[in-house]
């Protein structure tokens, strides 16, 4: 007997049909939506903004590569067809038909011994194919806010975004997410939407922050040297879903002894955000609007480059004293 069902979620006021067929994929399934904000439905009253299709097949794959190169990301393959995109690791395969709302995942059997990293960048990508319909726009990013205004730390793995989140929380910031953000127009600008709350940190933090040892696991099967932490026992009052951000903070790791905050301007501040928005690259239908999303998000905040030096990796808590450089940057929102 064939494996089948079908399950509601919620996601910021869109509603998500999955349906799946196939032996073990529901596990799957759990795995992929665990880390990300969705809320399961008991039913649907309506009609799906975006439905999945899941099904699981140990028949080598068929994949229709085109001719021209497709784009290389995280390990995954991805390109356009008609009006579908492909997204696919070489045996498993997401294909996105955006305008639609729909997403048809097909997964090998041999999927599930696949790294966890792995399968979330499948399911990811292909999710974010679909959410610019829905206008939703991801933002490779942290979220937090202090006094109400919110502030995104934005750069590249590695450039201390987790760190430098994690000194504030400890010093009385509210947080939304450490890695991955939306975005979406709203009435008072634009808005930024949690979309994982855990932490994934470095474990030399524990020479400086000894308390979060409890609350630290190893990434899936411990081959990854970062640890994921969840914030919520160690401050269940600092979670916040959502905020209007109103400063911009570009990090990057140096060698010099002093940390530095320095103003930049809206031009350079776009192509920084342009870098952390990979999916704009992806769809090229839906750049105009992405991009105008971006500049919006400019208008309303100010842009900032933090150099961060190794004052700040041996007292972490300096980092407040750091972003106190620029008095508007704390202060005048």
């Amino acid at each position: 007997m064939i494996e089948a069902g079908v399950n509601f979620y919620s996601l910021y006021g869109l509603t998500i049909e999955v349906r799946w067929e196939g032996k073990g994929i529901k596990d799957e399934i759990d795995l992929l939506f665990s880390p990300f904000p969705f809320t399961m439905l008991s039913c649907l009253n309506n009609t799906s903004d975006i439905t999945l299709h899941f099904a699981a097949t140990d028949i080598p794959p068929n994949i229709p590569y085109p001719k021209s190169e497709p784009i290389s990301f995280y390990g995954l393959s991805i390109y356009e067809m008609g009006d579908a995109f492909y997204i696919t690791d070489g045996l498993s395969t997401f294909q996105a038909r955006p305008q639609a709302g729909i997403g048809s995942i097909t997964l090998y059997c041999s999927f599930k011994k696949n790294h966890p990293v792995s399968k979330y960048n499948l399911f990811l990508v292909g999710i974010f194919h679909l959410f610019p319909y829905q206008y939703f726009y991801h933002l490779h990013a942290a979220g937090l806010m202090k006094d109400g205004a919110g502030y995104l730390f934005i750069g590249e793995s590695g450039s201390g975004k987790s760190s430098v989140s994690l000194g504030l929380v400890r010093q009385g910031w509210h947080y939304l997410s450490d890695d991955v953000l939306l975005l979406r127009l709203s009435v008072d600008g634009v808005e930024a939407l949690s979309f994982r709350k855990r932490f994934y940190v470095d474990p030399a933090l524990i020479n400086h922050y000894p308390k979060i040892t409890p609350y630290l696991k190893k990434t899936y099967d411990g081959e990854d040297t970062k640890q994921l932490l969840d914030l919520e026992p160690l401050y269940p009052d600092r979670f916040c879903p959502n905020c209007l951000p109103r400063v911009l903070i570009f990090t990057r790791i140096v060698s010099q002894s002093e940390s530095k905050l320095i103003p930049i301007d809206q031009t350079s501040a776009l192509i920084k955000l342009m870098k952390q928005s990979a999916t704009l690259f992806f769809n090229r239908k839906i750049i105009k609007e992405h991009a105008e999303v971006l500049k919006r998000l400019l208008y309303q905040t100010q842009s900032y480059q933090l150099f961060l030096g190794t004052d700040v990796w041996e007292k972490p808590e300096k980092i407040s004293e750091v972003l106190g450089q620029h008095e508007e940057c704390t202060h005048s929102f």
